[in-house]
Order: C-alpha cells, then sequence, then structure tokens
C-alpha cells in the first residue's frame, strides 16, 4: 500500500464523529440515529441538515414513544469522505464501520453516497444488523443484491428512487421531445459510476429503441475537469440533446461553465447538480436558459405548487437555514426516512433491530415525496401518475418569467407541471 493511501486511511479511522444534542437534558435515554455519509457532496451535507431538522421537530414534541416512554433522538455523524473521487471504498467503509461500532446507532439514515459505498455497507449493516434507510445511493445493484440472500439483508430500506426511476421519467421527456418537439439526435455522457453508468445506459437505450440517431455514449472518470472534447463532438455532429448525468461537484460545475462558454447548441437534459440547483444562475450564468433536469424526488429543493408539503418542507428549511437545499435531489427522502422510522418506532414499540424491521416494512407513510410504502426488496415504490399512491419526481426546465427572470419550471409529468418545455431559438424550425 503507498503511503499516502495509508496516511489517508489513518485519517478515515479518526474521523471526527458530530453529534447532534438530543435536545432538553432528561432522564430518557435518547435514540441514536447515524449518519456515516459523504459531507464533500451537497447531497450528503443538505441531507444531514433535513434529518436535523426532522429530529428538531420530532423532539419539540417530546421525542418518540417506545412502549410507553417518550424517548429523544440523538443524531451521530461520520464523514465517510465517499462522494470525493479518490476515497477508495475500503477506506468509506471504515469511517462507516468505526460509527457503528463506537456509537452504537440504534438506525442508521442517509447513508452511503457512492453507489460502490452503498453495496459493499450492506454486508457491514447485516452483520451488525443495523436497520438502515438509505436515502442517497442510486444503483439498481441494491436490489440485486438483496435478493440474492432477503433474510441476511432484510435489515436494508431504500427510501429514495433509484437509476430505474430517474431513468423512466427522462425517458418519457424524451418522447415527448421527439415526438412534439421533433428532436432527433442524441449524446451522452455519463460519470463512470455505478449509478450514472446504469442512469444513462437506460436512457441511451430507449433512445435506441424509440429511433433517435445517437452519435456517442461516452463515459468520463469520476475526478475528470475536461468535457471539452465531448462538447467539440455534440457541435461537430449537430447532437439535438446531450443527455448527462454527473454528480461530483468539481466536475459537474466544470461541465456547466464549459458548456455555456462555448455555446453548444444542443438542448442538455438529464442530472448535473450545478445546473439543477436552484442557485445555479449565480454560480453557472444565464447559459442554463433551456437546460432540463430531473429533481428525485419531489421536494428536493423546488417548492411545488401542486404538492403543499414540497412548499412546507422547503420552507422550513430556509427559515433554518437561510436558503433552499443546493442539491437537487434526495434531501426529502432524507427527511421523510425521519418519519419513517420514527413511526415504525412506536408501532414496534421497541428498538430491537428485527421487530424494527417487521415495522418497516409495514411502512405506508404520505411524505414529501409522495406516498411511501416498500415492495419485497425493500426499496420505495416510485411512480409516475400519483403523489397518493406512490413517491413522485418532476422534471424542470430553467425559463424565463414575464419580467425576465430565470426560474425552474415543472414541465413534467402533468399533474406536476407549471409550464411547456420551451425550445432555445436556434432549435425552433
Amino acid at each position: 500500500m503507498k503511503k499516502g493511501t495509508i496516511l489517508f486511511s489513518i485519517a478515515v479511522l479518526i474521523t471526527t464523529l458530530l453529534i447532534i444534542p438530543a435536545g432538553p437534558a432528561g432522564a430518557a435515554k435518547p435514540i441514536v440515529i447515524g449518519v456515516p455519509t459523504s459531507l464533500y457532496t451537497p447531497f450528503g451535507r443538505d441531507g444531514l441538515k433535513a434529518v436535523k431538522l426532522a429530529v428538531e421537530e420530532l423532539n419539540a414534541k417530546g421525542g418518540v414513544k417506545v412502549g410507553s416512554e417518550k424517548r429523544p433522538l440523538k443524531v451521530v455523524v461520520a464523514d465517510t469522505r465517499g462522494g470525493e473521487p479518490s476515497t477508495p471504498v475500503h477506506d468509506a467503509l471504515m469511517a462507516y464501520e468505526r460509527l457503528i461500532t463506537k456509537e452504537k446507532p440504534d438506525a442508521i439514515v442517509i447513508g452511503a453516497f457512492r453507489s460502490e459505498v452503498l453495496i459493499a455497507s450492506m454486508d457491514l449493516v447485516s452483520k451488525y444488523k443495523v436497520p438502515q434507510l438509505g436515502t442517497i445511493a442510486q444503483s439498481p445493484g441494491f436490489q440485486k443484491k438483496f435478493m440474492k440472500d432477503p433474510k441476511k439483508y432484510k435489515y436494508l430500506f431504500r427510501v429514495t428512487t433509484d437509476a430505474l426511476v430517474d431513468a423512466t421519467y427522462l425517458n418519457n421527456t424524451l418522447d415527448i421531445l421527439k415526438n412534439k418537439y421533433g428532436l432527433k439526435t442524441a449524446y451522452f455522457i455519463y460519470q463512470d459510476t455505478l449509478w450514472a453508468k446504469a442512469f444513462s445506459g437506460l436512457m441511451s437505450k430507449h433512445c435506441k429503441k424509440t429511433g433517435w440517431k445517437q452519435i456517442g455514449f461516452d463515459g468520463y472518470a469520476a475526478g475528470a475537469t475536461d468535457f471539452s472534447p465531448a462538447l467539440t463532438k455534440a457541435k461537430d455532429e449537430k447532437a439535438d440533446l446531450i443527455g448527462m448525468v454527473w454528480d461530483v461537484p468539481l466536475g459537474a460545475g466544470v461541465f456547466a461553465k464549459q458548456y455555456a462558454a462555448m455555446k453548444v447548441p444542443a438542448l442538455l437534459i438529464g442530472f448535473i447538480p450545478p445546473m439543477a440547483s436552484p442557485m445555479a444562475v449565480k454560480t453557472v450564468g444565464p447559459g442554463v436558459e433551456y437546460a432540463m433536469s430531473i429533481e428525485f424526488p419531489v421536494g428536493a429543493s423546488l417548492p411545488l405548487k401542486k404538492l403543499p408539503k414540497t412548499v412546507d418542507f422547503l420552507s422550513k428549511f430556509k427559515k433554518k437555514y437561510g436558503s433552499l437545499p443546493e442539491a437537487a435531489a434526495v434531501n426529502s427522502s432524507a427527511y421523510d426516512a425521519v418519519f419513517i422510522l420514527a413511526e415504525a418506532i412506536e408501532r414496534a414499540g421497541t428498538l430491537d433491530p428485527d421487530k424494527l424491521v417487521a415495522a418497516l416494512e409495514k411502512t405506508d407513510y404520505k411524505g414529501v415525496s409522495g406516498r411511501i410504502r416498500f415492495n419485497k426488496q425493500h426499496i420505495a415504490v416510485f411512480g409516475t401518475k400519483d403523489p397518493n399512491e406512490t413517491g413522485v419526481c418532476v422534471i424542470f426546465q430553467w425559463q424565463k418569467d414575464a419580467s425576465g427572470k430565470l426560474r425552474r419550471v415543472p414541465v413534467y409529468p402533468d399533474f406536476l407541471a407549471e409550464g411547456k418545455i420551451q425550445l432555445p431559438p436556434w432549435m425552433k424550425k
């Protein structure tokens, strides 16, 4: 092992655990919620803020009832650094295990950021029998591994979407762009990680099936910081559309700025955090106009007029932290997960992990992200039609309002839409 890796591993092992107080002092022993995740990413940082917000709300009401006793919640956090391109999976797992063994959480929320860490951590969580409500990592590999040994992996649940759900929303939008707006040539760029490759692969496969001309399907390393070759290819080969999926903040930010600076005449759609963020106009500039993105699930950063719970959650988040979440994904899942856990604890009447798992399996919770129920693979059920029946997502586009101000306009699905898709002037026929 190289010296630098050894030192990095030691650094991870001694990662300081942040402990959020349980609230007013009292005799009741707190319920400990562990949050091992990557705080390098806005997903981890904003998700943690959402968890703290939910915990404060529950503690303000006296906590969570365990049997006949009300007990406060306490959050302990470990920065796994799993979202940093240079962090080996093993190092992230060491921080994960340290949190479990030292802090002995009664349950885990949020969990791994990177899908590679999630898949590897499934054995770790099962070993220690800690119920986990994961809210970030998106790889469909989770349910594939789960089904190999459901009894072993029963402690793991996914409260948020996965790449299959996200791609379904974007594929439906691609159909609209092709059939209604006449777009026909696509170029896909993806971050070479499990979830992004699966996500982009599903979009690419759908385009091939539905008659799009595909000029490329190119992966870039997660640490990449120059996308000019891909953007030049899109310009030279006259792509109508660039589908991109990326989550590492540095690379995503560089891509967004290069896309805008090079004035690439292609509609951008997918998931690029800096262009999906409510702060995109300030951080990227006016070049975000017409860019389309998925927010998964609803309520992550965009208040929707037709879903009051998204407005309520994000208003409370902004009041407490001074701004909307930076990440247009999974924050509402983190918030919902705390309430789902609290309800399960009260139904179980105990913190015994096996009984708590049985209670979680019976979850039927109407939260910010829609109605959350788990299927036999312990993943939350998401659909495209009704938030009263499933969790839901939304596709939005940056558009100018009547005053000329750029804002994010929900355009799909129809039951959430507040406007129609707009093509840039250079694409209108």
